[in-house]
């Protein structure tokens, strides 16, 4: 029996191994447009979609989530990981995103949550299985009350965060949400996040990149001394950056 269908939708700079990686960039291994064009595979033949920082970029992404729904199979895998809506330094001002998610933005595909609430009553149906937010600074520290207090009210509290979805294709029958689904699920996320590996050419690149501001913060005098200081503080805070809310 052949292995799953498995995506990597928006792989510009980054493939995973044994999944088809996809971009509009000609380096991918298949090469399109995820706003105009359809995926080249089956309804019903894929069981996991990977799209990491993608969806944002794409002017109509509704059609994009459609043909990721047509060729899920029920109770099929979204992982998506978008930048916060609320995120001002990196994603407001960004000329190359067309859109704002949080953790609701996909609430609108779910019969049981906001689908039919707005005039459009369309055939996506998505059920949200787990929510990760990568928290800036110290929020990540705070009690989860105020966490969420704070994703509410404030600016530039969530970085990115990362959204498990499972497609329904046909309502009569369940899908699995439960939390062994979702403990199962995150560990997927962090799997693939570690399993994402460059293109060797980006791979030069950036490592040139990285030497160049290493030589700059050598000669950076006070500030190059106080970086183990900033490293120790990272780190503290890092503990803490990832929480299910």
């Amino acid at each position: 029996m052949a292995d799953p269908v498995q995506l990597n939708l928006g792989a510009a700079k980054t493939f995973i191994p044994g999944f088809v990686n996809i971009d509009i960039h000609e380096r991918a291994e298949v090469s399109l447009d995820l706003g105009t064009e359809r995926l080249p595979f089956d309804s019903d033949s894929v069981s996991t979609v990977v799209s990491h920082h993608t969806l944002e970029h794409v002017p109509d992404y509704l059609f994009a989530l459609s043909e990721i729904h047509r060729v899920l199979e029920h109770d099929g895998v979204l992982l998506l990981s978008l930048p916060y809506a609320t995120l001002t330094e990196h994603h407001m001002v960004n000329p190359y995103h067309h859109h704002n998610f949080n953790e609701h933005s996909f609430d609108f595909f779910d019969p049981d949550a906001l689908q039919g609430s707005a005039a459009e009553d369309g055939e996506l149906s998505f059920r949200r299985v787990l929510v990760r937010f990568t928290y800036m600074g110290a929020f990540g520290i705070l009690p989860r009350p105020l966490r969420r207090w704070s994703r509410r009210h404030l600016l530039n509290v969530v970085r990115q965060f990362d959204i498990a979805l499972v497609a329904i294709k046909d309502p009569a029958r369940p899908v699995e949400t439960g939390p062994e689904r979702a403990r199962e699920l995150e560990r997927r996320i962090v799997e693939l996040k570690r399993a994402r590996t460059q293109y060797p050419e980006v791979a030069r690149e950036t490592e040139a990149a990285r030497a160049a501001r290493s030589a700059g913060a050598g000669a950076g005098g006070r500030r190059g001394a106080l970086a183990p200081l900033r490293h120790r503080r990272d780190a503290l805070l890092r503990r803490y950056e990832v929480r299910r809310d």
